[in-house]
């Protein structure tokens, strides 16, 4: 179960190529995951129909190299994701991933089709609705991005397997799971164990701080990653950016769920370790839930000492995506101004997080105001 790392200086092929061969080695190459006939799903992060340099979605250079690899070893190769708004061909398009799959001639899949599957004994729930793509794949290589979160605080291997959840039942499992993020964090949990990725490929070449997903800012950290296992990895990449795990949700809803070995394994870096700037003052943002108060209580207290989005007019583009992702409704549209009904408000974040103007803030409550000044 130990995550290989190594660094990576940019997306120059020659460089992507020899740092995920380098990466692949411990195990025997790709070879040791994809077989001859094998029918591989490629999982990159596609959230949104944005620029690779808003480093919102996996870089098309080490999808190109997986995808290659994958192909080289026999395996009958696809590339797939259900981003959460924008459409499937718009996203692939904007990213780069048209691009790749049309060089490489393999097809580009949509994960759109539901269906019923059974999540594996001591999950948080006892079935999900997961893309049919994803669960008829004999294979599944993972290829998130290294990314804050506003709501999950990072947003990495695990997570990035809620893109097995077909579009428009993402916001139901917003709605059903993110009134408490540990949870969600549950059932992120049970969507990775469910899909089962054989392997996760890490893209920290270049990733996000700040407000991500979508919304923060560009960050190089020229590193990538492997593992048979993607929450050891998650896991270690929080420690390396310096993130207590008590304000990590899926650290504490992997916990709860006895998924964390004692000891964790630690990280192997394949040739020279990154310097101590690499991972110096990374802007991660503050754990905004109240998951230690009752549920009854945290439903008050969260109006009045939580973050709470809201618009700022000057960026705006009233496009309305925060309106159509909001699964609670509590947003509409009165003369070109956004009104939040902060009562309804879950504080998911998901309106900041689709915003294609970063015009939705989050305005600090008195919890994360606490936090900061207490240096946590």
């Amino acid at each position: 179960m130990t995550p290989y790392f190594t660094l990576c200086p940019d997306y120059r092929p020659e460089n992507v190529d020899a740092a995920l061969k380098r990466l692949l080695a411990p195990w025997g190459g790709m070879e040791a995951f994809v077989k001859p006939g094998r029918k591989v799903l490629i999982k990159p992060n596609l959230l949104a129909a944005e620029a690779v340099e808003k480093r919102v979605t996996t870089d098309p250079a080490l999808v190109r190299a997986a995808a290659s690899l994958a192909l080289a070893a026999g395996g009958r190769v696809s590339i797939g994701d259900s981003p959460a708004l924008d459409s499937f061909a718009k996203t692939a398009r904007r990213s780069g991933l048209a691009q790749v799959a049309e060089e490489l001639g393999v097809p580009l899949l949509e994960l759109n089709q539901p269906c019923r599957v059974a999540v594996p004994r001591g999950g948080r729930f006892r079935h999900l609705d997961l893309a049919r793509q994803v669960v008829e794949a004999e294979v599944i290589i993972n290829l998130p991005k290294l990314k804050t979160h506003s709501q999950m605080v990072l947003t990495l291997g695990v997570k990035n397997m809620f893109g097995a959840v077909v579009a428009q039942r993402k916001a139901q499992w917003h709605h059903q799971a993110g009134h408490d993020v540990t949870a969600f964090a549950g059932m992120l949990l049970d969507v990775w164990r469910t899909a089962k990725p054989a392997l996760t490929i890490l893209d920290g070449v270049w990733g996000m701080e700040g407000q991500g997903p979508a919304n923060g800012r560009a960050r190089k950290f020229g590193l990538l990653g492997a593992a048979r296992d993607s929450l050891i990895m998650d896991l270690n990449l929080a420690l390396m950016l310096g993130l207590n795990w008590r304000r990590y949700p899926l650290a504490q809803a992997a916990a709860g769920l006895g998924l964390i070995p004692d000891p964790l394994p630690a990280p192997v870096w394949l040739g020279p370790a990154p310097g101590p700037d690499v991972f110096a003052a990374v802007d991660i943002p503050v754990q905004r839930r109240l998951g230690f108060l009752p549920g009854f209580l945290e439903g008050i207290v969260r109006r009045y000492v939580v973050c709470r989005p809201e618009q700022n007019p000057n960026r705006c583009l009233l496009c309305l995506k925060c309106l159509q992702m909001c699964p609670e409704k509590c947003i509409e549209e009165r003369g070109g101004r956004l009104k939040f009904n902060y009562y309804k408000c879950i504080r998911c974040y998901c309106c900041q997080e689709v915003c294609p103007a970063d015009a939705i803030r989050l305005r600090p409550g008195f919890l994360e105001k606490t936090l900061k000044a207490l240096g946590r």
